[in-house]
C-alpha cells in the first residue's frame, strides 16, 4: 500500500491538473447508481487532453487500471473499481460548434444532455436520445453506454446519433474514429498504432 501511496504522489506531481487520493474523495467514488462499492485509488480532474494523456501513461507504465467518469449514473457499476479514476465532468463542459445545415454539434465529453437540448431548441434540433438522468447525464457516459430512453424506437439509440469520436487510447495518444470508406479502412489496417490494432482485432 505504501507504493501505491508513493506511486500516487508521483502522478500528482506529473499534472497540472486536482489529484486526491484522501479517504473522503475515495469513500464518494466508490459508488455509481448502482449497488455496486468499491474504493479507487486516486481520482483525476484533468483540465485539458494532456492531462489525460499523462494520466494514462502513468497507469500504464505502473500497470493500474484507469477508469473513465463523468456523471456516475450508471447501473452495473461501470465507473466502480480499483484504478485510477479520471474524472471529466468538472472541466470537459464546452459545446465547441454547431453546424445546423449538417444538424451536427461537437461538445467535450463532460456536456450534461438537457444542456445540449437546451443549447439546440432554439435552432429547432435536439438529441434524441432520452434517458431517464437526462438533467444530470453525460454525453460521454451516453456514448460508452449507447443510452437510448422511452422513445428508442423512433429515435434510437447513442450509436445511431454519433457522427465520429476523438478518444485517448491506452497508449495515451488521440485518435479521431468514425465512418470510414474501403479504402480507408485498408489504409487503417496498415497503421502500426494502437488504431491499426482496433481496425485489425
Amino acid at each position: 500500500m505504501k507504493d501505491l501511496e508513493i506511486k500516487i504522489n508521483e502522478l500528482s506531481d506529473l499534472l497540472s491538473c486536482e489529484v486526491k487520493w484522501d479517504e473522503s474523495t475515495l469513500i464518494q467514488y466508490s459508488t455509481d447508481a448502482s449497488a455496486y462499492k468499491e474504493k479507487p485509488y486516486a481520482v483525476v480532474w484533468p483540465q485539458d487532453v494532456n492531462d489525460i494523456q499523462q494520466a494514462i501513461r502513468f497507469a500504464k507504465t505502473h500497470k493500474i487500471p484507469v477508469i473513465p467518469r463523468a456523471a456516475g449514473t450508471s447501473l452495473a457499476g461501470q465507473v466502480v473499481g480499483k484504478g485510477i479514476i479520471i474524472d471529466i465532468s468538472k472541466h470537459f463542459r464546452k459545446i465547441i460548434n454547431l453546424d445546423v445545415e449538417q444538424r451536427r454539434v461537437t461538445v467535450e465529453p463532460g456536456v450534461i444532455l438537457d444542456e445540449l437540448n437546451l443549447f439546440l431548441k432554439p435552432h429547432g434540433l435536439f438529441f434524441g436520445p432520452e434517458t431517464s438522468t437526462s438533467n444530470r447525464c453525460t454525453l460521454s457516459g451516453m456514448v460508452g453506454n449507447n443510452s437510448c430512453g422511452s422513445h428508442s424506437l423512433v429515435y434510437g439509440s447513442t450509436r445511431d446519433h454519433l457522427y465520429s469520436v476523438k478518444m485517448v487510447l491506452d497508449d495515451g495518444n488521440e485518435y479521431l474514429f468514425g465512418e470510414v470508406n474501403k479504402t480507408e479502412y485498408d489504409e487503417k489496417l496498415r497503421l502500426s498504432n494502437r488504431e491499426g490494432d482496433i481496425y485489425r482485432y
